[in-house]
């Protein structure tokens, strides 16, 4: 079925609000048709002309109000509930900033900055990071959202850059990303073992292209990371990484 256009946002809106709601009107239009699915998130993204990860922040804002579930491979399941109640309009409605927003930012941020902490770096810098990726290392039973030697790495590389704004940045995505129960929600379904050598290689990546005080390895070498983060978050389904009974003693985030 073909859906309307999705309006032009407001500046008090978010996209993955708005496209909530195109999936809510969705699910009620098709409520009587017991043959009716939900499309997967690449269909619903080619549909509604937006990308995967808007889709997946809505599709986290749906689960979130019990109207569907992510099931691994079985993709999106509707959940019995009354969609025509569900409003994105209210003054509390605002669950914050989609995860995947929040990564385009750190992405845009946090590799310019480690490719200004490269042309600063002194030798303790480059100590204290080395010393977080141990620490990173040693923290194998800690849930990864808690991990502290992977904030105090990035936390290190925004203050090696000497720019109190640039450090004031990263600080404030770094709490929103702690406070965000999307964030919370979307890492349930991501087995933590899988990808914590992944994100510890990241890092050490980020450390040598420091070393070399090489502004260009150094930007490159950061927004690697971040958007290994974003495909894992994306993939994790596909890739069969998806482990419900270890997601309340694990966890993730990044």
């Amino acid at each position: 079925m073909q859906q309307e256009p999705l309006p032009r946002l407001q500046s008090d809106q978010r996209l993955y609000q708005v496209v909530a709601r195109q999936l809510a009107r969705m699910i009620e239009q098709n409520a009587g048709n017991r043959n009716w699915r939900m499309p997967s998130e690449r269909e619903l993204a080619e549909e509604l002309g937006v990308s995967r990860p808007v889709i997946r922040e809505a599709v986290i804002a749906l689960e979130m109000r019990g109207i569907v579930e992510v099931k691994g491979r079985a993709g999106i399941v509707v959940l019995p509930a009354r969609v025509s109640q569900v409003s994105f309009d209210l003054p509390d409605s605002d669950i914050g900033p989609g995860p995947f927003e929040l990564l385009e930012a750190r992405l845009a941020i946090e590799a310019s900055a480690a490719a200004l902490a490269a042309e600063r770096a002194t030798s303790y810098d480059l100590m204290v990071l080395e010393e977080c990726i141990h620490q990173m290392e040693r923290e194998t039973n800690v849930v990864l959202l808690q991990e502290k030697g992977d904030r105090d790495f990035h936390m290190t590389i925004a203050k090696m850059t000497g720019n109190a704004i640039i450090v004031s940045m990263i600080e404030t995505l770094w709490a929103q990303r702690d406070e965000s129960v999307m964030w919370k929600k979307l890492h349930e379904h991501i087995h933590a073992e899988s990808v914590r050598p992944l994100w510890i290689g990241d890092h050490h990546a980020i450390l040598s292209a420091l070393r070399l005080r090489n502004p260009d390895a150094a930007y490159k070498a950061m927004a690697r990371h971040i958007r290994n983060v974003i495909n894992e978050l994306m993939e994790a389904d596909e890739r069969g990484r998806f482990a419900p009974e270890t997601a309340s003693s694990e966890g993730t985030g990044r």
